[in-house]
């Protein structure tokens, strides 16, 4: 396949969205998403490789970033130079395995705080296993901009999510277009703003690493929340499915497999796409993905993905999203 690239024209458009409550204010925009999910958050070996990730992304955004949450802090801190890389650090080495090991980093407009989402922003919650969550599942979610991406290239894209996989040893994540919310607060209050576009728009992801671990905290542990343009699989993920060469077949010609140390990624298409139920625009290679990873996919929820009005039947809502790409 050749390289695509996002025009300049649709990623100004695409940045140029907000998706507002009831009062006019922005509950989320469109963007890129990266998640990763994985074990191992209580070492220190984990968390260093986390301040990595941080790294990398500050060299992203160096001039773009402009605040950071402390451990244990209500408030963003003003990021003046790179120190914040070092305190993070730092306390990556000091914490005990017994305490969780947070970080949220924003890029907030002309560097002012402001209660809406960011598309310059990364997070992370690292933690071990616990008696409510027996597998210690931890997460990585990190954004980017539809300017930054037509800039860089979906292969840069690619390219990250298997570097950063490898080093934290995921056990599964996506990346891909995706809603964008407030990181810390996520979809706790604003997906009512942003159903109707996951309806339209089954290439659209939901990011909300959180709720995703809570609901799925009882379980093995060994599901995947949805698909993405990418979708990462670790070994133990891909055995599950069965021999390699027989997914290869369900997913060729329309996807590519990327291998990397420890598992693999799939890639739906030669580029992420939107979709649009609206004009019957189906997207095959997220289907295909969508149909052959279906094994393992989470469906045990309790509450939902969503939290909604009482209007809505929230698990009736999950369970429609995550069989959005079913005929």
């Amino acid at each position: 396949m050749a390289e695509a690239h996002l025009d300049p024209k649709r990623a100004a458009e695409l940045d140029g969205i907000e998706l507002t409550d009831g009062r006019g204010n922005a509950a989320a925009r469109i963007g890129f998403a990266l998640e990763l999910y994985f074990t191992g958050g209580e070492t220190v070996e984990t968390r260093l490789a986390l301040c990595e990730i941080l790294r990398d992304y500050h060299g992203f955004f160096s001039t773009e970033i402009s605040h950071y949450l402390k451990v244990d802090a209500n408030r963003p801190t003003r990021i003046s130079d790179e120190v914040y890389l070092d305190y993070y650090e730092e306390q990556a080495r000091a914490l005990n395995a017994q305490e969780p090991f947070d970080a949220t980093v924003f890029g907030y407009p002309q560097k002012k705080i402001v209660d809406e989402p960011t598309p310059v922003s990364i997070s992370f919650a690292a933690t071990g296993p616990e008696p409510l969550s027996p597998r210690g599942l931890s997460h990585l979610c990190a954004y980017f901009s539809a300017g930054f991406m037509s800039e860089r290239g979906y292969g840069f894209l690619v390219d990250i999510v298997k570097r950063w996989a490898a080093r934290l040893n995921a056990l599964h994540g996506s990346a891909g277009y995706s809603v964008l919310f407030e990181h810390g607060i996520f979809g706790g209050h604003g997906v009512l703003s942003v159903l109707p576009a996951l309806k339209r728009f089954p290439g659209l992801d939901f990011s909300d690493p959180g709720m995703f671990i809570a609901e799925s905290a009882g379980s093995d542990g060994k599901s995947i929340k949805s698909i993405n343009w990418l979708t990462v699989l670790c070994d133990e993920f891909t055995g599950r499915l069965g021999a390699h060469a027989g997914l290869e077949a369900k997913l060729k010609p329309a996807c590519l497999i990327h291998e990397y140390d420890g598992g693999i990624v799939i890639q739906a298409g030669d580029q992420p796409q939107l979709g649009d139920v609206n004009h019957g625009i189906v997207l095959d290679g997220y289907r295909r993905v969508a149909e052959a990873l279906k094994p393992i996919r989470f469906e045990a929820y309790r509450r939902g993905l969503f939290v909604l009005s009482t209007e809505f039947d929230e698990l009736e809502e999950t369970g429609k999203w995550l069989a959005r790409f079913e005929a």
